[in-house]
């Protein structure tokens, strides 16, 4: 197996998850799935392996909706992807393509691109869409939708949050309509941020609350080994204890198996040879290399767009505090707010000062969702997530 830092990994070079994908199997049997992690951690490459593996009991579509930014858009796309499936008999008797037709005013194989006048009947193209493709096929059919809460982030600014809401609902209804329906949402967004906005936003309803949200943690330890071992062996470099060397660069990288691949292909790079000090090292340099390959300043740039600016003093004053310490309690945090925040920092700052508690507890509640954080069982005190995340937020906030 040859390192492939950050890019398309293929299936069957996906290490340690086949007990993770047949416990989503067996959750898809019952529900659909939100499937939620840290960015880099391989959502992408679960579901693409699953989609790959399906064993024909299920009809499996897998679509990035990265690049969708309108509800006709994605009603499209769900369209293209079905009507493929559909025999010449049975595209004859489609619901969808007929509306269409009537929209377009021609025949559908001669519309390259669904007409303008289709874009306020993308709810109607849905569902008729799916009503299709549940009357002509019986197996159970599941939607993989990577990048999802990114195109629903996209769909809110150009055409407001009650389009975003809309997409939300009537996905929620053909889930409730059609019993074989089955949906994976993922993304490197996390869904809570899109629910959050349209919440405040005035749309209460939950329409996601018949899914099941499960986060795809880092390898097991002895699987992180593994991938390690397996790089360096097909990279071919000379190590005097392949065992002990896997066990550091599993270590170092929190288990992740993004960061294990661009140890080794930086090894690789390097020469001809791997070590313990050399893992070590290599990682050390990443995290201050100005030109930020691993993507650590990610974490940094996006708590405007997560929190919004009148929260990120107090973001940030959280996540130095954690950064400093292994683990400190609620009424530490909020205690010591004051000492490091005025009310010049804005409204959110201002209210906890005043002793609004529960605004504290929002965001640290945001904060674990975004996988920064993570409380303790025991105690309830906060601690960052990933120590290797902690390590950089230290450096890059010139943190002792």
């Amino acid at each position: 197996m040859k390192a492939n830092p950050g890019g398309e990994i293929a299936t069957q070079d996906v290490v340690g998850r086949n007990r993770f994908i047949e416990r989503l199997w067996e959750t898809l049997e019952q529900q659909s799935i939100v499937l939620v992690s840290e960015r880099r951690m391989g959502k992408s490459c679960v579901i693409k392996k699953m989609r790959a593996e399906n064993s024909g009991k299920h009809l499996a579509f897998y679509a990035d909706l990265e690049g969708l930014e309108t509800p006709i858009d994605f009603a499209e796309r769900v369209f293209r992807d079905v009507y493929q499936h559909l025999s010449t008999l049975q595209r004859a008797a489609s619901r969808a393509e007929a509306l269409l037709s009537r929209l377009a005013g021609a025949e559908i194989a001669n519309v390259g691109k669904f007409p303008q006048a289709a874009a306020p009947h993308w709810r109607d193209l849905l569902e008729a869409t799916i009503a299709d493709l549940a009357e002509h096929h019986n197996r159970p059919v599941i939607f993989f939708w990577d990048e999802l809460p990114l195109m629903l982030q996209k769909i809110k600014s150009n055409s407001g949050e009650t389009a975003a809401m809309g997409i939300l609902d009537v996905l929620r209804s053909l889930r409730q309509t059609y019993s074989g329906l089955r949906m994976v949402y993922a993304g490197s967004i996390g869904l809570h941020h899109v629910l959050s906005v349209l919440r405040e936003a005035g749309h209460m309803n939950d329409a996601t609350n018949d899914m099941r949200t499960i986060e795809l943690p880092p390898l097991h330890e002895n699987d992180a080994q593994f991938l390690a071992g397996e790089l360096i062996q097909g990279e071919q470099l000379k190590c005097a204890d392949v065992p002990a060397t896997a066990e550091a660069l599993a270590r170092e990288t929190d288990c992740i198996p993004f960061y294990i691949h661009h140890v080794v292909a930086a090894m690789r790079d390097r020469g001809t040879s791997a070590s313990e000090s050399l893992a070590r090292e290599i990682v050390s340099e990443f995290l201050v290399h100005p030109q930020d390959p691993w993507h650590f300043n990610h974490y940094r740039n996006r708590l405007e767009e997560y929190y919004g600016k009148d929260r990120v003093p107090v973001v940030l004053y959280l996540l130095d505090e954690l950064a400093v310490d292994a683990a400190v309690p609620f009424d530490v945090l909020f205690g010591q707010l004051g000492a490091h925040l005025g009310r010049e920092h804005g409204e959110t700052a201002r209210q906890i000062l005043d002793g609004d508690r529960e605004q504290l507890r929002r965001l640290l509640e945001l904060l674990q969702g975004d996988h920064y954080v993570v409380r303790q069982p025991e105690g309830g005190a906060y601690r960052f997530r990933f120590p290797l995340i902690r390590r950089w937020w230290r450096l890059h906030r010139s943190l002792p």
